[in-house]
Formats: C-alpha cells, sequence, structure tokens
C-alpha cells in the first residue's frame, strides 16, 4: 500500500489535471496537469472560483454541470473545448488553437468544510477530436471535387426540410451536369475530365451562397440545395452559374458549359425524391433545348374537364437512381419505360383512349409485382436483414394497387384511373423504389 506522501506524490505526477470543485465552482484543490504542453502549474487556482478565472459563460456552464452531477448521484461525462479567450488574465497568448477534453466528474460522498463537492479528472482529447472531425468530413466529402457527397445531402436536406417548416421560408433545388462530357472524356482522357470536375465543382462553389448546398451527385452531376429562395432567386443564381462555368478556362485550352433544371421543393406534398425529379425533368427539358442553358419545373397546364387530373411530376430514369446491382437497375429502367408509356398517353388530351389507358395501367402493374419477387430474390441471396419489413411494404403496395384496380372495374372512370395511377407513380414508383429502396444499396455493393 501507499504511503500518504507516496499518494499525494503519485496523484501530483497525472499527466491531466484533477480538480475538486465545490457546488459553486471554487477550486478546492488541483492535482497533476504535469504535461507542461497544455498546462501551466495550477496550484494558484485554489480558493479561487470558475467565474474568477474563466469568462461568464463558460464558468456558468462549468457550474451547471458540477450541479447536474449533484442532483444524479452518479458520473457525469461531458466534452468541452478551452481556448485562450475562455481564460481571464491569461498572461501569455496561450494556444493558438481550443483545446478539447473529456471531463468525468464524480460526486464525492462526503462534504468538505460542509460543503458538497466534485472530483472533476479533465483529459486532453484533442488529437481524438481532430481526428473525428477529419473522418467526419472525410465522410460527408465527395473525394474527388470536395464538395459534399450524396449522403451528406440526404441528411441536410432533412435538416433543411425542418428549419424550413418551422420557420417558413422557401428552399429550391438545381440539378446540372457538364454538357457532352462524355466525348471530353472520350477525346481527352480522364485525368483531363477529373480535372475539369474539379474546376467546375470550384466555380460553382465560389458563385454559390455559403447556405448553399453543393453536392457531387455521381459521374459529372451535381445539384445545389438553395435554402431561402424561391423558383425566381433559385433561377437567377442558376444563369449566374452557367455564364460562370462557361467563362471559365480549363486545363488543355477546353472550355465547357452546364446545363440546369431548376425547381422549387413544396415542403407539404413532396418528399426531397419528387423535388429532385422535378429538378431531374428541367434538366432534360434543357438539354433538348441546345444546353447550355437554364429551364424551370413550372406545373403543366391543368387537364381538359373530361380528361384525369394527374398533376404528377413526368418520370424520366437518371443515372443517380442506380443501385450497382445489373439486375435490380435493368427491371427499374424497364418500371420506368412503363410509366413514361402511361404518362405519354394521360398527356395527350386530345386522343385519350380508355381502354388502350388501362392496358397500360395493368402492364405497370404486372412489371410491379415482377420487380418486387425478383428483388425479393436477390436480397434473399444476399440475406440482407431488412428483407421482411421491406416484403411487408410490397405486400401492402400490391394490395393497395389491386384494390384501387378492382375500384376502376367496378366504376370504369377516368377519376378511378388517375386514383391508380397517381398511387402507382408516386407511392410505388417515387416514394417506393427511389426512396424506401436506398436502405439496402449499400447492402448490395457489399454483396
Amino acid at each position: 500500500m501507499f504511503s500518504l506522501a507516496e499518494l499525494n506524490a503519485v496523484l501530483a505526477a497525472l499527466p491531466d489535471p484533477v480538480f475538486v470543485l465545490s457546488r459553486d465552482g471554487r477550486y478546492i484543490a488541483v492535482l497533476g496537469g504535469t504535461d507542461t504542453r497544455y498546462y501551466h502549474d495550477g496550484s494558484f487556482l485554489i480558493g479561487k472560483t470558475v467565474h474568477d478565472v474563466l469568462v461568464r459563460e463558460k464558468a456558468d456552464w462549468f457550474v451547471g454541470e458540477i450541479a447536474k452531477t449533484l442532483e444524479s448521484r452518479q458520473l457525469q461525462v461531458v466534452e468541452y473545448a478551452l481556448a485562450a479567450n475562455d481564460i481571464r488574465g491569461l498572461a501569455s497568448a496561450g494556444p493558438s488553437q481550443p483545446i478539447w477534453f473529456e471531463g468525468r466528474i464524480q460526486p464525492l460522498p462526503f462534504c468538505i468544510k460542509g460543503e458538497e463537492a466534485v472530483i472533476w479528472v479533465a483529459s486532453n482529447i484533442t488529437a481524438r477530436h481532430e481526428l473525428e472531425l477529419q473522418l467526419r468530413h472525410q465522410g460527408e466529402t465527395d473525394a474527388l471535387t470536395g464538395v459534399c457527397n450524396r449522403h451528406h445531402f440526404e441528411h441536410m436536406a432533412e435538416v433543411e426540410r425542418e428549419r424550413a417548416q418551422r420557420y417558413g421560408h422557401p428552399i429550391s433545388l438545381l440539378i446540372f451536369d457538364v454538357d457532352h462530357f462524355k466525348s471530353i472524356n472520350d477525346s481527352c482522357g480522364h485525368e483531363t475530365g477529373d480535372r475539369m470536375l474539379q474546376q467546375v465543382a470550384q466555380v460553382v462553389r465560389h458563385n454559390t451562397r455559403e447556405s448553399d448546398l453543393v453536392t457531387r451527385w455521381g459521374g459529372d452531376e451535381f445539384t445545389v440545395l438553395m435554402p431561402h429562395a424561391d423558383l425566381t432567386h433559385a433561377a437567377e443564381a442558376a444563369e449566374k452559374l452557367c455564364r460562370a462555368v462557361a467563362a471559365q478556362g480549363f486545363d488543355e485550352g477546353l472550355k465547357a458549359s452546364i446545363s440546369i433544371g431548376v425547381a422549387e421543393w413544396h415542403l407539404d406534398v413532396e418528399d426531397i425524391e419528387l423535388a429532385l425529379t422535378k429538378a431531374d425533368e428541367a434538366l432534360y427539358r434543357a438539354k433538348a433545348q441546345g444546353r447550355n442553358r437554364v429551364a424551370i419545373h413550372t406545373p403543366s397546364d391543368a387537364p381538359e374537364d373530361d380528361a384525369p387530373e394527374l398533376h404528377v411530376v413526368r418520370l424520366l430514369w437518371r443515372r443517380h437512381f442506380e443501385s450497382g446491382h445489373s439486375r435490380i437497375d435493368a427491371e427499374h429502367r424497364r418500371l420506368f419505360e412503363s410509366i413514361d408509356r402511361l404518362q405519354t398517353l394521360l398527356a395527350d388530351t386530345s386522343n385519350l383512349s380508355f381502354e388502350e389507358t388501362c392496358a397500360a395501367i395493368d402492364q405497370l402493374m404486372a412489371d410491379t409485382r415482377a420487380h418486387f419477387a425478383s428483388e425479393e430474390t436477390v436480397l434473399a441471396s444476399l440475406a440482407w436483414p431488412g428483407l421482411p419489413r421491406h416484403k411487408e411494404a410490397h405486400y401492402y403496395l400490391i394490395a393497395q394497387a389491386q384494390a384501387l384496380r378492382e375500384a376502376l372495374r367496378q366504376t370504369p372512370a377516368w377519376p378511378q384511373v388517375s386514383q391508380l395511377a397517381r398511387f402507382l407513380i408516386v407511392d410505388v414508383i417515387a416514394n417506393h423504389m427511389l426512396r424506401e429502396d436506398r436502405q439496402f444499396y449499400p447492402w448490395l455493393k457489399r454483396g
């Protein structure tokens, strides 16, 4: 066993500091803190309070954590930073960067001179904190271009959606890609193509607001999430981006242009996938109109009185919908082709055929059932743990579609056609295949 003197020597030799603090934040004892890279001799603290040595906001936080510990009578673990400007009366400039600590706060089972007290062990975790920040940045950033990746976009889209709904401000979306990028890759090589993508991303980042989220979506396709921007402001921003990229000189004397689709996200009735699809449809139109331009998604004209009311964005297959599994992607593309045929029929209000439209719906339902069965087989072979719940979702979607089809047989009228078509396009394709299916995409890549 240690003698009292030896025990005191052991405690004094601790590299990180240990404080005994009263309920009101008075330093009763200071032990350890021998790592001179970060700490000065703390003996002068004894008898002072945290309010004597720290700025008010930081001192109030320390006293609050002491109170929580004493009230709970349990160990509390906290992380916090201390910078030079947090210390009152610091003789030297102090460290140039904040030092991060893990505080382990334990209530003492006895009072000291009639005062409740805690022992606060402060461990320096600056290196760990910096590594965590680095790993988080890597997990949120596209390695080639340095802008955000899709995973971070999906997280931030939900964050911005909640914020916009709380405060009532609009959100818009841009989708753009580099015109004729495949030709540039084929003629100049992939290294040149990669450098062009890096430069395009830099131009876009320099010509968007700090609050805008620029994301590499895949290949040469990018998105920009624009909080506090309605359709008019987003379109103006998109025109600015088009001009900036067209004016930029790229490696090897190359010039480039981008085409941009713009859409406003109607938060109350659309999820992010449907909003992206609207912007995607506008991008498709911009490219069809000659490229190096901006196209804005606007709702189609209202249908005639005798036509089905189906105000649904035109769904087009895009590369970023791919899962990476050839069989599933091929089946998804075929479903999009079936949707396109159905939407083409419904869009031709001057030549609508009820029987032909019903036949297209029946074909889409048959293709969907076949795909669900095939997808379940693939996921079962890969032992995806989420399969039981996913199969249940398939079952209910098919059951709802069959109920709507039976209602259409009982009452063969355009409103029933519209209801069933909307369910298949929005609920089955846009919401399920473009959103819920993403849950198993990482598992497909593992397999």
